[in-house]
């Protein structure tokens, strides 16, 4: 058992709280605004002054290689993302660094300026670094897995189709003053309740129990203003390996998707084998007939108002009937590996997404976000087909 029992707490300025435990360690919270100017100048400053003997930071390793290798997209394998079933949260963390861009238009300062300043100081002062975010890919297919299904094309509007108008508005400055992140907070929290305890939440634990296990004499930990209250409630706590590990994996599926998605190829192949063995071929001959056109048209239609590539709209139409017999390859994953394949997206594509310039009109244009679509719509018709096979594979039994 550690001893993390409080001392004293002190907000020696805004957003910046010293904290001292019992055994006289000490802790510099700074909560930053990401896109702030003054934020980052603020956390630069502070680590010169104080001296530490060591720096968290809100970064797990994935978006600090991210940080420090900007703008290098010939290191991303999208091929490798979409056979992973990862291009959903891939175009997500691209669009969500898009949102930061336009805010940061609003201050001149790049998003995550303070994590790349503190970086660099500790590097140039040689002072270690810790990264204690938890993964960016687990807290996104966390929020994904937890969410209901009702809340997730809530989540999915919002993520994609935002209103730009709601960034003019917007006092940056603002995000830094408590009261108005944690209202910001309660309104997320009144829309998507689980979404808000994934994202918000379960990271100030996370982020807690990371500070605890590296601290030292004296320690600075840099994170989002957002964090600083929920950071504060647990870090007298002693945080346990398990708690920790309780929400640092995704969750399985349900197991009641899982059996709808392997009945169906199951009962499929039961009309086949009852067709064939007693001698009523017609049927089985219907049915299979009705099952790929089904697929095949609705797939051609979703990659049609994707704008694909005729060679993926044929792909979608041959795959879309053998793919939806098999739930671990579905016909989106078919046919955004070909489109991928026959328009390779260029760098300026992953450019242009990763800033606040490509409208949604424009993802049509962009060979990289025109793969998302692909994958999209074309699983979307897919999926309708099954729905609407199925009833003909009732009325054979009538």
């Amino acid at each position: 058992m550690h001893n993390f029992q409080i001392k004293s707490i002190e907000e020696t300025e805004q957003n910046i709280h010293k904290i001292i435990f019992e055994n006289e360690k000490q802790l510099y919270l700074i909560g930053t605004a990401h896109v702030s100017k003054n934020s980052a100048e603020l956390v630069e400053s502070k680590i010169l002054e104080i001296k530490p003997d060591i720096v968290c930071i809100e970064l797990d390793e994935q978006r600090f290689n991210s940080i420090k290798n900007r703008n290098k997209y010939e290191n991303i394998d999208i091929f490798k993302i979409i056979k992973n079933k990862q291009l959903f949260f891939f175009i997500g963390q691209f669009i969500m660094a898009s949102f930061q861009k336009k805010i940061s238009e609003k201050t001149g300062s790049r998003p995550g300026e303070e994590f790349i300043r503190a970086i660099n100081v500790s590097e140039t002062k040689g002072i270690p670094l810790a990264l204690i975010d938890r993964n960016i890919g687990t807290t996104l297919k966390r929020a994904w897995r937890l969410t209901p299904l009702k809340h997730k094309f809530r989540f999915m509007g919002s993520l994609f189709f935002s209103d730009n108008e709601e960034f003019d508005n917007l006092d940056i400055e603002q995000l830094k003053k408590s009261d108005a992140i944690e209202t910001l907070v309660n309104s997320f929290a009144e829309e998507l309740p689980e979404t808000k305890k994934v994202l918000i939440d379960e990271r100030d634990l996370y982020l807690a129990y990371g500070i605890q296990q590296n601290l030292s004499n004296v320690t600075v930990a840099v994170v989002g203003a957002g964090h600083v209250p929920g950071i504060l409630k647990y870090l007298s706590e002693d945080i346990s390996d398990a708690e920790k590990q309780n929400i640092d994996f995704i969750p399985e599926r349900s197991k009641t998707g899982s059996i709808i998605k392997w009945s169906i190829p199951a009962i499929i192949l039961i009309v086949f084998i009852w067709g064939f063995y007693s001698g009523n071929k017609d049927v089985a001959k219907d049915f299979a007939l009705i099952w790929i056109f089904a697929h095949g048209l609705l797939t051609v239609l979703g990659c049609i108002i994707s704008l694909a590539h005729p060679l993926t709209i044929l792909t979608g139409f041959i795959a879309s009937p053998i793919t939806s017999l098999n739930p671990t390859i579905g016909a989106g994953l078919v046919t955004a590996l070909v489109q991928a394949i026959i328009v390779k997206p260029r760098i300026k594509d992953f450019e242009q997404l990763n800033n606040s310039s490509l409208k949604f009109r424009q993802w049509w244009e962009n060979r990289l976000t025109k793969i998302f679509l692909v994958f999209l719509f074309s699983s979307i018709g897919s999926s309708i087909g099954t729905f609407i096979a199925l009833p003909a594979l009732i009325s054979f039994f009538k």
